[in-house]
């Protein structure tokens, strides 16, 4: 088209350099909105990238928060499955009495996520062991000494490689301690979970404690 547009010399430019210059400027018109539209597509994809990021964080942090909310639910679930077995006196007797520290066990294990856990109650007195139970027939690595050397206020110990959880309280002079081997040490950093420990801790003693005074008012 530049041969048909220009038809002279303009000024001192002769007619052959005017259509040079003006091929020369369409081309660089032609190659600055290429640059401009290749500039905006990088922006967009860019920007498609990120949305698609985002998605996936949005997403994946959704599953995050129903996996939690799930494992909320189930602990609650567990906690108020024990303690509502625990509310009915009646229910309290001997042939229950291994299926609750069982029931305690079991959920000490999903809880931490750990291999096996222990039941222990101890006089702390005579410091003789009372009663172990244990959810599989694993020798409990901690000893008495260990555990009676916690000091008052203190329920949280880690000795022999085992987590200890004892009952805030004694009654008459008895106090339980749930022990937990092979555990997952993020659980352990919840404090929501060591908080439920020592509930079952204290549920234990109490269901020992009824139970021994039960046999004891039964010989009178």
């Amino acid at each position: 088209m530049i041969p048909d547009l220009i038809r002279g010399p303009l000024y001192f430019l002769n007619e052959e350099r005017i259509e040079e210059i003006s091929i020369f400027l369409m081309g660089v018109t032609v190659f600055l909105i290429l640059m401009k539209n290749e500039y905006k597509l990088s922006i967009q994809k860019k920007e498609k990238e990120n949305d698609q990021k985002k998605i996936k964080q949005a997403v994946a942090d959704l599953v995050e928060s129903y996996s939690y909310i799930g494992e909320v639910n189930r602990k609650m679930d567990i906690l108020m499955s024990i303690a509502l077995g625990l509310s009915d006196k009646s229910a309290l007797n001997k042939d229950r009495e291994k299926d609750i520290y069982l029931s305690i066990l079991s959920a000490a294990n999903f809880l931490m996520k750990a291999n096996c856990s222990f039941l222990r109650f101890i006089d702390s007195d005579t410091s003789k062991n009372l009663k172990e139970i244990r959810l599989e027939k694993k020798k409990n690595p901690v000893k008495n000494e260990e555990l009676l050397a916690m000091k008052n206020g203190i329920n949280l110990k880690e000795c022999s490689g085992c987590l200890v959880i004892s009952s805030p309280q004694k009654i008459h002079s008895i106090k339980s301690y749930l022990i937990i081997s092979g555990y997952d040490e993020e659980e352990k950093s919840n404090s929501k979970n060591i908080e439920i420990l020592k509930v079952f801790a204290s549920q234990a003693l109490f269901l020992y404690s009824y139970l021994s005074l039960e046999k004891e008012n039964g010989r009178k």
